[in-house]
């Protein structure tokens, strides 16, 4: 689904790259990127690769540092929790009187809400290492099982 999204971006003109359809994909895109993020922290469960899972989630997510706020904790929080930062009560990095500005900014190159900004490029390379890393761990934890005395 992040690829599909991500690809929607790329394909759209430049009339239309303002429009719903844009701000739509760039929703998707965050929300998967999270997804995956989250797919990956499961791995911290398993003794055998924890370390690698913490350092995998950890490079993933300084791509998305600002200011020592995780960008897209911040916005995938303000679309799933809207209801919650518009009444004040958001939990996460943005800020409601910063952030919950309802004017974004974005093309589909990238996306801006209030202090918090995404490229379409830079996610995806973040997104490709990230399943390599996990990849990674895996295998080794596949290796390690099969090796080990039933």
């Amino acid at each position: 689904m992040l690829v599909l999204s991500l690809d929607s971006l790329e394909h759209l003109s430049h009339e239309d790259e303002r429009g719903f359809e844009a701000e739509y994909a760039w929703e998707n895109v965050i929300i998967r990127l999270w997804l995956y993020r989250t797919t990956v922290q499961t791995l911290i469960k398993i003794d055998r690769v924890a370390i690698d899972a913490q350092q995998a989630v950890k490079r993933f997510d300084a791509n998305f540092d600002i200011g020592g706020r995780n960008g897209l904790k911040a916005l995938r929080d303000m679309i799933e929790h809207f209801n919650d930062y518009a009444a004040g009560a958001g939990h996460g990095p943005a800020k409601r009187d910063i952030d919950l500005d309802p004017w974004r900014t974005f093309t589909k190159d990238c996306y801006e809400r209030g202090s918090f900004r995404l490229e379409r490029m830079k996610s995806l390379e973040a997104a490709i290492a990230l399943q390599a890393d996990a990849k990674k761990a895996s295998d080794e934890f596949i290796a390690w099982f099969r090796s080990s005395p039933q």
